[in-house]
């Protein structure tokens, strides 16, 4: 049963049970509701904690951006996050097909949430609709989704009660994770690159993790943040668990894909796309809030 339902069928035990509950007094009422809350939002972070599709972050103070990188890297500053909880893989086509099935492809800000058309050379969409049923092509169900936009990204995580990561929190992940330099042959062995990916999207999880536990995190499909990009933003944002939220032409992609070469490959590289867009090497993965 999901934790919505449980939410109200404790509320609603707990209002018309008996008479004495519906004349309860305000202040009583408050405290049940608080209760059930707390039940609620008690039993939910223990289903994410026993989630092996799931890494736990210790959040904490890091330097994020790059002195030495480009114009919207700068300035290097310090930032402070709170902990949470993070997709251990990239979201898969077989996951996206069962959000797909309850609350199927909406049309939001002039595009579907994800297209089920999209082609770019020999490579397409996995994922396609048959007698009023989203389907995804054999051999290709763990494989990241992709041609999702930010909008179809947003509606999946707020779906399954969680939301996707901040710029800040995906370059922290990215960076604590990861000892790898760009500038050898290491790469290789945790991310899907132009040198290496043969044009292909491979499966999900078939590179080593970084040091967190987390796959794909660098390479494979770029991926979406929460932020609105802005080139200035490093210059004024907030220190703890800093979010734009200024809305712009773009939305942050982070981590590079298997099309691109090593320099996107780089933890501080930032870099941006209409929210509307559906393309081939663009995904997206889950957190929640601690």
């Amino acid at each position: 049963m999901g934790f919505t339902k449980i939410f109200l069928l404790v509320i609603m035990a707990d209002m018309f049970s008996s008479h004495t509950a519906i004349n309860m007094d305000k202040s009583k009422l408050g405290m049940k509701l608080n209760k059930a809350t707390y039940l609620l939002h008690k039993s939910g972070l223990q289903t994410i904690k026993t989630d092996t599709n799931l890494v736990f972050i210790k959040g904490k103070a890091f330097k994020m951006g790059d002195n030495n990188g480009e114009n919207d890297e700068k300035p290097a500053h310090r930032v402070k996050l709170s902990d949470f909880y993070i997709g251990k893989y990239e979201l898969s086509n077989n996951e996206f097909a069962v959000f797909l099935n309850e609350k199927g492809n909406k049309y939001e800000t002039h595009a579907y949430w994800i297209n089920l058309e999209g082609k770019w050379r020999t490579l397409k969409c996995r994922i396609y609709k048959k007698d009023n049923k989203y389907l995804v092509e054999k051999g290709y169900e763990n494989h990241p989704v992709n041609f999702v936009n930010w909008y179809g990204a947003n509606a999946y995580c707020k779906w399954k009660g969680g939301r996707l990561p901040t710029e800040a929190e995906w370059e922290y992940v990215a960076a604590t994770g990861s000892d790898i330099s760009i500038d050898n042959n290491t790469i290789d062995q945790i991310a899907w690159y132009a040198d290496n990916s043969n044009n292909k999207i491979h499966k999900t999880g078939s590179k080593k993790p970084n040091k967190l536990g987390i796959h794909d995190l660098q390479g494979s499909l770029w991926e979406w943040c929460s932020d609105w990009y802005d080139t200035g933003y490093y210059a004024k944002s907030k220190r703890k668990n800093p979010i734009n939220t200024n809305k712009a032409d773009y939305k942050v992609i982070r981590g590079g894909s298997w099309a691109n070469n090593k320099t996107m490959m780089q933890v501080t590289n930032r870099n941006a796309i209409n929210p509307g867009i559906n393309k081939i090497n663009l995904g997206f993965r889950i957190v929640y809030d601690f």
